[in-house]
């Protein structure tokens, strides 16, 4: 598999960033709300949340980033389209 580009890693993380900022003004500061009224894993919110990181020294990566089925279920949870998702200033 190759590397992500710095790009990617970067959209990635906005992707992860935005479902953060959804999440919490849907059911407030804590994932266990969100957990409990959309019956979803704590894991899977965790890793839909979680950042791509690269270590300054090593340029290794750690985390995955999101796929874009993954982006849909999300929305299609809180009711929203993945125009809506993406219609938001961190992407433009």
């Amino acid at each position: 598999m190759s590397e992500l580009s710095k790009e990617n890693v970067a959209l990635a993380n906005k992707i992860a960033k935005r479902i953060k900022a959804l999440r919490q003004e849907d059911t407030g500061m804590k994932q266990m709300d969100f957990v409990r009224k959309y019956n979803v894993e704590k894991q899977t919110i965790s890793r839909w949340e979680s950042q791509i990181k690269i270590d300054d020294n090593t340029g290794k990566r750690s985390g995955r980033g999101i796929t874009i089925y993954s982006v849909s279920e999300f929305c299609n949870i809180i009711g929203i389209t993945l125009t809506d998702f993406f219609d938001d200033d961190l992407f433009k």
